[in-house]
This record gives structure tokens, sequence and C-alpha cells, in this order.
């Protein structure tokens, strides 16, 4: 995707080119994205036929081949809705103001109190499928398991290949750097070679403390164990002190997300936080002396092949670096200063000049996450952050459309805006929903706002669906997008609503909240700022929320991951143990998730065109479905050993060191969501699960872990939800 993102850089030069105007009202539509009809990229050739052979049975529909109808034809109910009407009413215990709300828009979502999103589509005494009550299947459900089985994929992928990987790097960079030290002692490069052996032995001693203590000379352990100390005590803004004028914020070292689960997982995330994050700036000589230095040392060592393995594997699952290193330093650096970069043509100060000249030239950052100094203007930002990261944090739309909706880009001083929004991101890939909530709480009317959330919809309708689908994160966008941007037509009146769309921006941004989290480690942050059985009854009508687009994109998603993982050979299965293996196991669950998401995109299709679900498929819903939710989860925690309790998470998606505040996102307990639906005996209430979403500024050195936040949401103390659910939401 980085030759799709380097064509949108040149785009969005010239787009965020334009003079200052308010432009309020007259932004431009972002055209929704379709399903290409086929993709490739470096792990997948997408063949649904090849893929579904090994189900038991005939698969479901292709989901990248789904066509909506020119027009609604279903028969989902118009307002007004006569609760008198309404079989199942009573049993949902609404009370006066979410019947008020039910009787307006047709659906309410309430409170739940759920720590898993399969429970409400179990039967209980409440809602008793055998006496006919139904299920309205959601998006959120669907997306969350999309989320249980992506984290759970990363952690396997970290414990079992990269943590060695990486220490492989850090641990014989690290040798090759303090001989490279021994070399260059009494000469111009001893200070720069001295900075790159630091820097390998502090990110060795951050991911195997062992390793660092019997192999780090005693004299560098003394200025490594400072900043190893910082970054462990994870509080503040320090100095690093082998790059001159350079500050890092080691707040950010604080594991969370899945990474707070065991001493292997913390030392990982602080070690491939400071190798994503601690930039060798180009603007100075003695820092960028310094990368050429350690990169010199990962060449010399051997371990570039685990560098390229570990960052190949993270461009397909996040996206490519938004930063330069060893991919774009090393063929520049060779070219200039030859193949096996030999020490006295380092020491050449008009190569190094060459050198930045060729490195200014390259593309810089477009997420800035390097602590600058106050004041530094829009103009400024390219020379303050552009130098070598060796596993640079990596780059996200969602990211940067964030990074050029707050000061400097956007705000003046003064009046900064320090922060983003959620709302931004949606309103970036299309929602007219957040963009007004956006204007209504100011925002838009900070200096620039419209100007560069102009060029960022702009940018959007550049991408295309193959595009998007170029790596897992950029697809998972794409599976969110229908929430925020679809057209009218081929939807039911209760959809295209107010209410409704709100409801969707909600359950979009819960899943967006569960894709940061999961990505905390490497997505780089701005600053500012269907199975047969049972007897099928017939007085049971269940409904899959008819959003096909959504549940299709998961759907190619999941089968993707499964042959990614294939192609890598990740989830061979070993039997001598007996057991599954977990990356088996995490195949196992997106492997039924692509079944089960394929599934329900063409139940909902169905319910667009107006054609009734088969009784197999009436069945499913109404006994198996749940349980299918399950088993993903179930798949993909398996080898956890303290599996989660509640789906409740948190993250902070955006930092700003210079006011100590960070932006934080997250989900808590799961709802019930209530919709009015036609059956064969009338007016039916249907029940479903859906996120509950939160937003929040916190102290930059009090960033939540999960669970320091499930506590919270547990005794209730959680921070009050947005007002703007409120036309859809009633406690």
């Amino acid at each position: 995707m980085r030759t799709t993102w380097l064509k949108l850089l040149v785009l969005a030069l010239l787009l965020f080119a334009v003079p200052t105007a308010s432009m309020q009202g007259d932004l431009p539509p972002v055209i929704p994205v379709a399903n290409p009809d086929s993709f490739q990229n470096a792990y997948v050739t997408w063949d649904w036929q090849a893929f579904g052979e090994e189900w038991y049975s005939a698969p479901p529909p292709d989901p990248l081949a789904i066509q909506l109808p020119d027009a609604y034809m279903g028969s989902l109910p118009s307002s007004p809705f006569d609760l008198a009407q309404v079989r199942f009413l009573d049993d949902a215990n609404l009370d006066a103001a979410q019947r008020d709300l039910l009787a307006q828009n047709g659906f309410v979502v309430v409170p739940g109190g759920l720590d898993q999103f399969e429970d409400p589509y179990r039967s209980d005494s409440a809602w008793d499928i055998n006496t006919g009550h139904g299920y309205w299947v959601t998006t959120d459900a669907m997306l969350h398991a999309l989320y249980v089985a992506f984290s759970n994929l990363l952690n396997f992928l970290e414990t079992d290949e990269l943590y060695t990987r990486v220490d492989n790097v850090a641990l014989e960079s690290y040798q090759a750097a303090w001989s490279q030290y021994e070399a260059a002692r009494g000469s111009a490069l001893e200070a720069p070679a001295r900075a790159a052996a630091l820097y390998y032995a502090v990110a060795l001693g951050l991911l195997d403390p062992d390793a660092y203590a019997g192999t780090v000379d005693p004299a560098l352990q003394a200025d490594a164990g400072s900043l190893i100390a910082a970054a462990n005590t994870a509080e503040g803004r320090l100095d690093v002190p082998f790059l001159p004028g350079y500050q890092e914020d080691f707040s950010q070292y604080k594991p969370r997300g899945h990474y707070t689960t065991g001493p292997e997982q913390e030392q990982y995330f602080r070690a491939m936080m400071w190798l994503g994050r601690i930039t060798f700036l180009a603007r100075d000589d003695s820092s960028l002396q310094a990368s050429l230095l350690a990169l010199r040392a990962m060449e010399q060592s051997g371990a570039v092949a685990d560098w390229a393995a570990v960052s190949d594997t993270l461009a397909y699952f996040i996206g490519p670096t938004d930063n330069l290193g060893p991919a774009e330093y090393l063929p520049l650096a060779q070219s200039i200063y030859g193949a096996d970069l030999p020490l006295d043509t380092l020491a050449d100060t008009n190569r190094l000049a060459q050198f930045r000249a060729e490195v200014q030239a390259l593309p810089g950052p477009r997420i800035n996450n390097v602590v600058r100094p106050l004041g530094t203007e829009a103009e400024q930002l390219d020379e303050a952050t552009r130098g070598f990261r060796l596993f640079g944090q990596r780059f996200t739309f969602d990211g940067y459309a964030m990074q050029r909706l707050i000061y400097p880009y956007v705000g003046e001083a003064g009046n900064e805006r320090a922060l983003p929004a959620g709302l931004d991101v949606a309103a970036a890939l299309g929602s007219d929903v957040a963009y007004g909530l956006l204007a209504e709480q100011g925002d838009t009317s900070y200096a620039n706002y419209d100007t560069n959330m102009s060029g960022l919809r702009a940018e959007v309708n550049q991408i295309s669906g193959a595009d998007w689908l170029e790596n897992f994160y950029g697809g998972w966008l794409m599976a969110l997008q229908p929430l925020w941007n679809r057209t009218e037509q081929p939807y039911p009146s209760l959809m295209n609503s107010d209410a409704w769309r709100r409801r969707d921006l909600q359950a979009g941004l819960g899943s967006w909240a569960e894709l940061k989290h999961a990505t905390v480690l490497y997505a780089a942050q701005p600053m500012g700022g269907l199975g047969g059985g049972g007897e099928y009854v017939a007085d049971t009508t269940n409904y899959v929320e008819p959003n096909p687009l959504v549940f299709s994109r998961i759907a190619v998603l999941a089968a993707s991951a499964v042959q990614g993982l294939d192609a890598r050979g990740f989830a061979v299965q070993d039997y001598s143990s007996g057991a599954p293996s977990g990356s088996s196991m995490i195949r196992e669950a997106f492997f039924r998730l692509a079944i089960l998401s394929a599934q329900a995109a063409d139940m909902a299709n169905k319910h667009l065109w107006g054609i009734a679900l088969t009784d197999e498929e009436q069945i499913f819903l109404k006994y198996h479905f749940g349980s299918s939710l399950w088993y993903v989860r179930y798949a993909s925690e398996l080898a956890l050993e303290e599996p989660p309790k509640m789906a409740a998470i948190v993250t902070d998606v955006a930092s700003n060191p210079d006011a100590g505040t960070v932006l934080q996102v997250g989900t808590g307990y799961v709802d019930y969501i209530y919709v009015i639906t036609d059956s064969p005996q009338g007016l039916q209430l249907t029940r479903g699960s859906v996120y509950s979403y939160y937003e929040f500024v916190n102290a930059i050195d009090n960033r939540l872990t999960d669970e320091d936040w499930r506590a919270l949401v547990q005794a209730g103390d959680v921070p009050a939800r947005t007002g703007w659910i409120n036309s859809f939401f009633a406690e």
C-alpha cells in the first residue's frame, strides 16, 4: 500500500495548500467505496471458492461479489410505530423514556450490563426463543468478533515469532555496534558509534534483561540504565542524552492493550516502543551519523533478515511504516559510501551532506509522534520529525486524518486544537452526521479545519477498495465505512433516519476503538497533537441488520487472515502435545468468522432484496448464531491462561505532551438494542447486542490499561457518554 499512499501524498500537498477559507456546509461528499471484483496483496490472492472448500457444506456466496438492489425491496416497517401492535414489548422491560424512543425511531438502545456480545443471543427467561422471541443480529457483534480474533492473532505472532526475531536484531546488532564503537575510538565517529551501541543496548535491556546483563559492556550499562528505568517507569518527558536536543515521551512506554498479560508481553511492548519511536533526526550531523552506524551494525550482524520478517509482517497487518528506516536508508547509504559502508567513508563530511540531501528528498512522516519544541509551526514539522527509525511506527489513514485536524495544521497560536476526536475519523471517511456533530461542538470553527477536512475527503475518494485491502488495518477501516457513509436507496427508512445513523456512528466508533486497542504498539499516534439442527418454530422470525457490506468486508478480512497465515506457515498444527496450538486455533477462529460473516452478509442482503430467509437460515439464527459467535471468541482465546471476562477495552489514540494530556477511547458493558420488525404474526420486537462507546481526555501519565478501565466499568465510575447518543439511547 506504500505506493498508493505515496501517490496520495502528492495529492495531499496540493489539496492542503489551499488558502485558509471557511468551507462549513460545503464539504465535498465522500463516494461510498465499492468492493473490488478481486484483489491481491503481499500474502493473499482472493479466491473464495478455494477457501470455501474447507467448509463441511456448500459455503455461502462470495462476500466480495455481493450486489445491493437499486432500491429497498424489503418489508421492515416504517414510522409511525404503534407500540400496542408490537409483540414481546413488555418482555423487554422498557421504561417510559425508552418506549418513547422506540415508538419514535422503531428501535432503542438501552443499558445491558453485559460482559460479552453473544449474551443477548442466548435464550433466557425474559427472551425465550421457544415462545417466538426473535434476534436482531448486529454489525457490532460481528465487528467485535473480528477484534477478538485479530488482537489474539497479534498476541500469538508476537510471542511465537516476532519476539525472538526482534531479540535477535537487538542482540546481534548490539554486538556489532559495540565492535564498531571499539574500532571507532579516537576518531570523529567515536561519539556516534557509541550512540548506536547505546541505542541497541537499551532495546536489549527492555526486551531481554538477562541477555543485556550478560552482554552489554558495564560502562555502557551505566548510561543505558537510566533510559531503561525511564521506560520501565513510563512517566515524563525526558532527554535522550545520546541524541542532541531530542526528548522522548516515556509515558508511551506504559504497557497497555493485550500487552499487560505477562512479563514477556510487557518487555516486547517497551522494546518495540523504543525501536519504533526513537528517531535519529536527519537535521543533526551527529544523529545522522549515528543512524548510519546503527544501520551498518545491523547490516553487518546478519540481522537484516529478521528485521525484514518483522517489518513485512507488520506491514501486512497494520500498514507501511510512516518513517524512514533501513529499507530507505540502506540503498542510499551503499550508493554513497560503498556496499560495505566502510568506517572511514562514514566519517566523510561531504558524503554526509550528500546523504542528508538524498534523505531530505524522500517522503517524510505524515503523522508526527516526535516530541517537538513548543510553538513548532506546520512548515517546520518535516525538519523536526524527519529521521531514521529501526521499526518505524505504522502509517494508518485514521492516524493521518487526526494529525491533519489538530495544531499546528488546525487552529492558531493561542487557539490551538490540541487533541482530535473520534468523530474526525468518521467525518473524514464520509460521515456527514459526524461532521454536523463536530460543528455543533465548535470543532469546525478552528482555523483551517474545513479546509483540511475537505482535503482528507478528497484523498479518501482516491482510495479504491483494492487499495484499502492492501493491509488488514485498511480493510478494517473499509469495513466501517458503510456504517458512516452509504447511499440511501438500497436501505430501509429505519436505517436512513438520523437516529439510526447516529447508532451506526457509535457502532463504527466502538469498533474503531477496538482496532486502535489492538494496534496501540504499532500504529503511529498523532501528537498535537450457519449449521443445521433443531426444529423450526414457525413463530420465530429473526433479522440480520441489513447492512450487508459491513458483514461482507468482515468476511473478506477474516478469510484473508487465514490465507495470510497459511502463506506464512504460521498456523501449521503440531499434534505432538495432544492439544491444538494457539496459532492453529486463531486460524480456526478466523475461518469460522469468515463463514459466519459471509452467511450474515447473504442474509442481510436478502432483507434488502425482499427475499425471505429460508427455514434453515431461521433455524441457524435461532439456535446457533449465539454459539457460533461464542466459538470465535473461544477459539481465539483458548491458549490464554486468563481470558478477559468482559469485552470492555480502553486505549489512547492521541497525545499532547505540551499539555500533558491524552485522548482515550473505549468500550464498556455491552448494551441491548431492540428493533421493531415484521413477522408473519405482525409487528414484533427483536433483540441484539451493541457497543457502548466512551471518549475522554486523561492525564498523559495516567494512560489507563484494560485492567484499570474494567474496574471503573464494574464500579460504575466511568465518564459520561456523549450527548449525541440520546436520540437512540436511554438509561
